[in-house]
């Protein structure tokens, strides 16, 4: 029999294993359903069926009703849209499908790890903080280039993307029949009056631009693990047809209360999400005053994303052994210099938690964080 070669476990995941007293926090909102959301999901587990391979109709619906208002062009429900266990399964389907070949910016979410585990290979261009280098990455772009992976906002840096980023994509892609494949999980936490641009609004993009989206995020339903999948209707068909074998379809219920909270009242989750915004300069704040470490506010997502001075490993063990705070090291995302991403999101107890023990971390390595750590 041939040896098998198994991916690694997910970095974000050992992590916790490996350390299970740690803070209860993430980069999303927590808060409790509102009555709407739980009333959906018991009214349809009072009368259980199958879903579609594709998603619940309503759903779909509902999903492309958003999406074209936001795109400001048609978006087909039965052609164009896929119900996926959370956004990790529409990831892990398009770089099955399609990853044979990817390239992707960085620092970034675990683009190149998903895509090994999927059996492709992932260039991985860039490693500064901010806007992604569009340089690099346009010339990683070969003709035989089958998948480029972007994200925005981007995960850990926080940065979104502007017109201009979406102009340079186009012009990376312009030589080459690559789908494009845009993870935008965190298109619901902006800050500051940002908008959210998709590079499916582009038109030289909309024709070859998968979209993700998750509920866990825009809707703090990250337990129900519901997310889709927005593009042309050849990918999603291919998407599909590998969903139906792997799991058949998602579950009704939960797609039920994903429903109910794309189409009910809003206010619960803007209020959520206005929590995390009134914690970002705080989070940021307490970081930079540790001495060790140094952040920018973040333009969305919900991580503190810090250079440091040292060796971020071992003040990652550190963190979460003497304080229970999650600190993943940068070269998990493809970081050129030391960096820890520390969740600030999660319920009101955690982040007050976290702040504290930020402070006492401070106490504990006097001093200012040199210029060395990425000012």
């Amino acid at each position: 029999m041939a040896a098998v070669n198994l991916p690694g476990p997910m970095p974000s995941r050992a992590f916790a294993e490996r350390h299970p007293g740690l803070l209860a926090l993430g980069g999303h909102p927590a808060v409790d359903m509102p009555s709407h959301v739980v009333e959906a999901a018991a009214l349809a587990a009072a009368r259980p069926t199958y879903a579609p391979t594709r998603g619940l109709p309503t759903l779909r619906e509902a999903i492309a009703e958003h999406m074209s208002l936001e795109l400001r062009r048609p978006v087909d429900p039965e052609r164009e849209v896929l119900v996926t266990l959370g956004g990790m399964q529409g990831l892990y389907l398009a770089a099955l499908i399609f990853g044979a070949r990817s390239v992707t910016h960085a620092p970034g979410f675990f683009f190149p790890q998903i895509v090994a585990a999927a059996g492709g290979s992932c260039i991985v261009t860039g490693g500064a903080d901010g806007a992604p280098d569009w340089t690099a990455f346009a010339a990683a772009i070969a003709a035989e280039t089958t998948l480029a992976i972007v994200n925005t906002p981007v995960n850990p840096v926080g940065y979104a993307f502007r017109a201009s980023d979406l102009d340079a994509v186009a012009d990376a892609l312009s030589g080459c029949d690559a789908l494009l494949l845009s993870d935008e999980a965190y298109a619901g936490l902006l800050y500051d009056g940002l908008r959210h641009t998709s590079p499916a609004s582009h038109p030289a993009l909309a024709a070859r631009t998968v979209v993700l989206r998750s509920f866990s995020k825009t809707h703090a339903m990250a337990a129900w693990r519901v997310g889709f999948a927005v593009g042309p209707a050849h990918a999603i068909e291919a998407m599909a047809g590998s969903l139906q074998w792997q799991a058949l379809a998602i579950d009704g219920v939960a797609q039920a209360a994903a429903l109910a909270a794309l189409r009910g009242p809003q206010g619960w989750i803007e209020a959520a999400i206005a929590e995390l915004g009134a914690m970002r300069p705080r989070a940021i704040a307490a970081a930079n005053a540790t001495g060790i470490m140094y952040a920018e506010l973040p333009e969305g997502c919900a991580f503190i994303w810090a250079a440091l001075d040292g060796d971020e490993e071992d003040w990652s063990e550190r963190l979460a052994r003497r304080h229970g705070i999650t600190a993943l090291p940068g070269r998990h995302f493809a970081a050129a210099t030391p960096h820890l991403r520390i969740p600030f999101g999660g319920r009101r107890d955690a982040r007050e938690a976290l702040l504290e023990q930020l402070a006492l971390l401070g106490s504990e390595s006097p001093g200012s964080c040199p210029p060395s750590a990425g000012r």
